[in-house]
């Protein structure tokens, strides 16, 4: 029999709160990793869906497990393949017996995946398949007929209405995989921060940022800005940022903001030429040109980082998405190295230490502080709506399944 918790809407039902197990589960998971020539970067989201993995295994569930990797747009691309992932899970999970299977989803799939006996079928990349995006019905309903139960561990594709996140959990019943649990509940306390609460937002995508920013501005005591959101707002202040990454689409938004003294712009920054040939520190001042026409900014300097330690150090929350320079380059990277590790050192005990965010993972695995961090979220876009106040499809219906799915 199900739990209680599915009279309160607002709590996921989650894949702890099954009984009777023993039935073959789809599981959507979150395999989308960092891929570095050929070979798998950062094995965090693999890592993070383990224990909902062990946690069937050990209720003798038979699982067959779903992913996306990149953006193939329907089509069969080999790089895209999620076959070397696959290796990676066999390694980690040694005692399971497994199998990878490639062939594209119709009835013939859904019967052979019925007749097998291992303990965890591991599907080709979903998105090879064209309905995917589309939330078709036809895809989902092949996929719900694999299994018995839906489990959803894929809290990054959440934002997206998706047959593997909304169309499939509409036909089972359907839970919250053990992080996905967690990554809701920690990132709902950010929206309700312990004060003094301090934002660092970085990155390259700067369109995404502004209504998280414009959030964050309501409810966080000091929100510090990097990377190409920062140098956004400086050429908003007029200042000449050369080839510099920033958005001239967004700078009506930026100029409005500019009078909020909740917000932080760096105090100086480190320039380099197009060929990264140089690097200088540069003075936020009076003189309005930081850079020349073939130079760029690509890290916050030593000035903007001590004043951003002085508000992380003052923070009972501190929430963080983007890193602060290229962290691609390690000369580049120092700003946001010193911010990680200084945001670790405060977590876990002092403050709620929350991250989230692909390049944010990458600089935390740089800085080696991320088992100091309260929360990392495996999320990019997913975490950036949901920290904007939106409902994400993949979440609701999994609120809507908790609520009518049947016990078994």
């Amino acid at each position: 029999m199900l739990s209680d918790a599915r009279t309160k809407p607002s709590k996921l039902q989650s894949v702890r709160e099954m009984k009777n197990f023993g039935k073959r589960v789809i599981l959507r998971v979150d395999f989308n990793v960092a891929f570095v020539k050929g070979k798998v970067e950062d094995e965090y989201k693999i890592d993070m869906a383990l224990p909902t993995i062990q946690l069937l295994l050990k209720n003798k569930c038979q699982i067959v497990l779903l992913s996306h990797f990149g953006r193939p747009e329907g089509r069969r691309v080999k790089a895209m393949s999620l076959m070397p992932v696959y290796k990676i899970l066999r390694a980690k999970l040694s005692d399971a017996t497994m199998r990878f299977i490639g062939d594209k989803i119709d009835a013939r799939l859904v019967a052979k995946v019925k007749n097998l006996k291992e303990q965890i079928v591991f599907l080709e990349n979903i998105r090879f398949d064209k309905r995917e995006d589309k939330n078709d019905k036809s895809l989902a309903r092949l996929l719900a007929a694999m299994g018995e139960v839906y489990v959803n561990e894929a809290f990054a594709a959440c934002h997206r209405a998706n047959a593997s996140t909304v169309g499939i959990a509409k036909l089972l019943p359907s839970f919250a995989g053990l992080h996905l649990d967690k990554e809701v509940n920690y990132l709902s306390r950010a929206l309700k921060p312990k004060k003094p609460a301090m934002a660092l937002i970085g990155g390259a995508k700067v369109s995404t940022k502004f209504k998280v920013l414009k959030n964050f501005l309501k409810i966080y005591d000091k929100v510090m800005l990097g990377g190409g959101l920062a140098t956004t707002f400086l050429a908003a202040k007029g200042y000449a940022v050369g080839d510099s990454l920033f958005e001239k689409s967004e700078l009506g938004r930026a100029r409005r903001m500019l009078s909020n003294k909740r917000l932080l712009l760096p105090l100086d920054v480190v320039i380099s030429d197009g060929a990264q040939t140089m690097a200088k520190v540069m003075l936020v001042g009076r003189d309005k040109k930081l850079c020349e026409k073939n130079e760029k900014i690509l890290d916050i300097g030593p000035l903007t980082v001590r004043r951003y330690a002085e508000q992380i150090r003052k923070a009972q929350t501190i929430i963080w998405a983007g890193p602060v320079g290229l962290i691609e380059c390690p000369r580049f990277r120092h700003g946001t190295i010193a911010l990680a590790r200084l945001i670790g050192a405060r977590a876990s005990g002092k403050a709620i230490g929350i991250a989230g965010g692909g390049e944010t993972l990458y600089a935390i695995h740089l800085s080696k502080m991320g088992r100091y961090y309260d929360f990392i979220s495996t999320g990019g876009g997913a975490m950036l709506e949901f920290l904007e106040g939106r409902k994400l499809p993949g979440i609701e219906v999994l609120k809507h399944r908790s609520k009518t799915a049947p016990t078994f």
